[in-house]
């Protein structure tokens, strides 16, 4: 509730004063703002509002602290400030107004740091809400005491410290705002009554005399690593102190890293107390991400409490059990074989980051060699072993439209024989290589690549990791994501079998032979589903003809007894009153809605217009803006925000590196034939409207439409809010052959919900319906794209 005396409030002062500056500030300036690669300065044109002469909350910040500061003002902060307070609209505000903001300075600053962090963006990237709430959780500080926060960013972290003081530095690699950042933060807490002892950069953060009181150190950050001085400022933490430390996924596994030497020396000294993971999303790229926060109290510990927040589980293990190498809590909780080498014994690890793409007239594009390979993608790859051999698949070409301006810049080529890898939390694929063709051949630089040492078969590599014991070590200690990010911290931590020449001999000949007996009973089942598809539809399509056979048996025998004259008004059916006219007008309509739905049921190969790149957002509103008006007596709901997933920015893979998505561009798009995406949305559309929007009472039916991404597969949801499944009805038997919700409706035509799974399965994707019935959303079905396209910043 907004501070008021029935005449102001502080929203509507703060908003008045931007006002008045954005109607009266300059609208042009020039300024030397950046440096060439020569170090020389250039000047550039730009609007006020994004000078000292439109920044307004910054303006009024610094004047209200200098107000109701007075003496006790932090020159440096006014110094840091002073262009802003030198721009201040004296006439904006009156005396009156300017007062009452400074008796609510809290609110006002409060008020003006959320919109500054919004307009500021990256600048001032919030933490994000788990990490706040561990640290609430954890850091349980009594008021007066010490709080060291490394890289305080935009005050988030510190605020929560009332009472505190709080000591650490402010970094950022944007450095002509590192001042501003640091004095606009001392502001905030000044305003909260927080003592403030941060320093402007990290410079004797790390020493004793500064450290010797802290009773909490917090270390780590969602946008920039804060790990430099871990060592030293753990090591100046008096006894019993605690630090939260924060580290990405990537940052807690390895050894070529920066964290690698912390996690060895917290380790050996037994100080971590807990081990915590959680998932995140990144606001800015639309992906889920993981992060690890060791709990570090400075003391012996022998025992350590893990928690995986992804999957819910913890438990208790001893603390000299502890590998340096991969703090992951997945790790821990992962069955390993009580004897075997390491993975990484017998293969190594290529990193396919290499650039392909080249300039050509001011574009990026591929080599012509390039274009002309075929490029291994997970939907080629197999869950089983007779199917890894992705020669044997058919392969596009990287020059194929397939590959769009998206995809392009991860497409790398191959040198030589490999296995490759690639998991996501459905499923784990892998392919060999056993001959690189004349072409050449390519892949896309986030899958593994595998390549076999002293010479051993790739086909004993491929069916190697494909064993229950191999493949459920890599996706449970991965949780699923296995790619390039994550395999190769985790490389040397798969046991695999230590077999022997003649072993790895007998081993990939069995794998051969069950691999043939497995293809002969596939075929005899693929005859078998071959024969009753034929059944099914030629039953489908013989249903479907019966209404139009039925009109035209009735017209018929009309026809007869009026010895052959037929006229519009002539009423066929005394029961329904139906005309000649009515019929003739129900054929036509009926013949041009059924050709298209009876080509569909009568080709078994019937085969849809080739896979494009799709924005799921931009698809899904295309498609209820399309639908929407037949839409009667529901309403559909959408769950994002319109624009979630365009790119707010222009996004490097490298800093002077070419742009690989361009701002407005998708983030995640699925590769999957549009025709084919409607027709599932079609079927699930007319199950819905048949059998869950039932009750003419009701006004309250709504379809809600909403899609997520795992950083591997895209997924798509759609729920409704109606009549549930019945309680005695297996939801998976509705996807099985043969099984039909609605026999003789559009969409259906006798095939089913089964229609889904086999289009679905086509384009590597995956269905399963949820029946909810004690829940708003009563029925869901959901939707995995595994050949989908998600970026994933490094």
């Amino acid at each position: 509730m907004s501070t008021t005396n029935n005449n102001f409030t502080v929203e509507s002062l703060v908003a008045k004063y931007r006002n008045y500056v954005n109607e009266n500030c300059s609208k042009e300036y020039f300024c030397d703002d950046y440096q060439d690669e020569n170090g020389k300065w250039h000047t550039s044109e730009g609007y006020a509002p994004f000078s000292p002469d439109g920044d307004a909350d910054e303006q009024l910040l610094v004047t209200l602290y200098k107000k109701v500061a007075g003496r006790n003002s932090d020159d440096n902060v006014l110094d840091a400030l002073s262009k802003y307070a030198d721009k201040f609209y004296s006439d904006a505000l009156s005396d009156e107004e300017l007062s009452f903001l400074c008796s609510n300075f809290e609110e006002a600053v409060a008020f003006s740091f959320s919109y500054l962090k919004e307009r500021k963006g990256y600048l001032m990237y919030s933490i994000p809400f788990q990490m706040i709430d561990i640290i609430k959780q954890y850091a349980t500080i009594e008021k007066g005491s010490s709080v060291f926060v490394a890289d305080s960013r935009n005050g988030d972290i510190a605020s929560l410290f009332t009472g505190c003081t709080i000591k650490g530095y402010t970094s950022h690699k944007e450095l002509w705002y590192e001042d501003e950042l640091w004095a606009l933060v001392q502001i905030r807490l000044y305003a909260q009554g927080i003592t403030s002892n941060i320093l402007r950069s990290q410079e004797g953060c790390a020493e004793e005399s500064y450290l010797k009181d802290v009773e909490c150190a917090i270390l780590g950050s969602s946008t920039i690593s804060s790990y430099d001085d871990a060592e030293a400022i753990y090591k100046g933490l008096k006894p019993g102190a605690l630090m939260i430390f924060f580290m990405d996924e990537n940052d807690a596994a390895g050894i070529d890293n920066d964290t690698y030497s912390f996690r060895k020396l917290v380790a050996e000294d037994m100080s971590i107390k807990s081990i915590i993971s959680y998932e995140y999303k990144d606001e800015w790229l639309s992906v889920v991400r993981e992060k690890i926060v060791l709990l570090i109290e400075k003391t012996t510990h022998e025992s350590v409490h893990v928690e995986n927040g992804v999957t819910g589980e913890s438990f208790d293990i001893l603390s000299k059990t502890l590998d340096c190498e991969i703090l992951w809590p997945s790790f821990y909780n992962t069955k390993c074989p009580e004897s075997g080498v390491p993975l990484s014994s017998i293969v190594s690890f290529i990193d396919l980051k290499e650039r392909e793409v080249i300039k050509n007239d001011g574009k990026w594009v591929l080599p012509e060699e390039i274009k002309h390979m075929p490029v291994a993608v997970p939907a080629k790859m197999a869950k089983v072993y007779k199917d890894a051999n992705l020669l044997a698949q058919d392969l596009d070409l990287a020059g194929s439209p397939l590959f769009d301006d998206n995809w392009k810049f991860w497409i790398r080529s191959l040198k030589e024989r490999c296995v490759l890898l690639y998991g996501n939390k459905e499923k784990t694929v892998v392919g060999y290589i056993n001959n690189i063709p004349k072409t050449g051949i390519a892949t896309l630089d986030s899958i593994v690549c595998l390549v076999p040492k002293d010479g051993l078969d790739v086909r004993y590599i491929a069916a190697l990791l494909l064993t229950p014991e191999v493949k459920d070590q890599i996706t449970s200690i991965c949780q699923g994501a296995v790619n390039d990010h994550t395999f190769p911290l985790i490389i040397n931590k798969v046991l695999v079998p230590n077999h022997s020449d003649k072993e790895r001999l007998e081993f990939l000949s069995e794998a051969n032979y069950e691999a043939l007996e497995s293809s002969q009973k596939e075929l005899k089942k693929e005859h078998q589903n071959y024969t009753k598809a034929v059944r099914m539809r030629k039953h489908a399509l013989t249903q479907s003809l019966s209404s139009i056979e039925v009109t035209f048996y009735a017209l018929n025998e009309y026809r007869i007894r009026q010895n052959g004259c037929l006229k519009n008004t002539d009423v066929i059916s005394r029961v329904q009153g139906t005309t000649v006219k009515d019929a003739f007008e129900f054929l036509s309509t009926e013949i041009k809605e059924m050709m298209p739905v009876l080509e569909h049921i009568a080709d078994v190969e019937y085969s849809f217009a080739k896979p494009e790149s799709i924005d799921p957002e931009e698809f899904m509103e295309d498609y209820i803006r399309k639908k929407e008006k037949s839409w009667l007596n529901f309403r559909p709901v959408v769950t994002w925000t319109v624009g979630d997933n365009k790119a707010k920015r222009d996004i490097k893979r490298e800093e002077n590196g070419p742009v690989v998505i361009a701002k407005g561009e998708p983030l995640n798009t699925i590769m999957f034939p549009k025709d084919a995406l409607e027709k599932i949305f079609n079927n699930i559309l007319s199950n819905a409207k048949a059998y869950a929007f039932t009750e003419d009472s009701r006004k309250d039916y709504q379809l809600r439409f909403s899609w997520y991404s795992d950083g591997v597969s895209l997924i798509i949801e759609i729920e409704n809010n109606g009549t549930p499944i019945p309680e005695d009805r297996d939801t998976a038997s509705l996807l099985e052959y043969g099984i039909s919700t609605s026999l003789h409706q559009h969409g259906h035509n006798g095939i089913g919900c089964n229609e889904i799974v086999d289009i679905m399965s086509r384009y590597d994707g995956e269905v399963k319906i949820i029946s909810s019935p004690k829940e708003k959303y009563t029925v869901k079905y959901v939707l995995t794209f595994n050949n989908s396209y998600t970026y994933i910043q490094n």
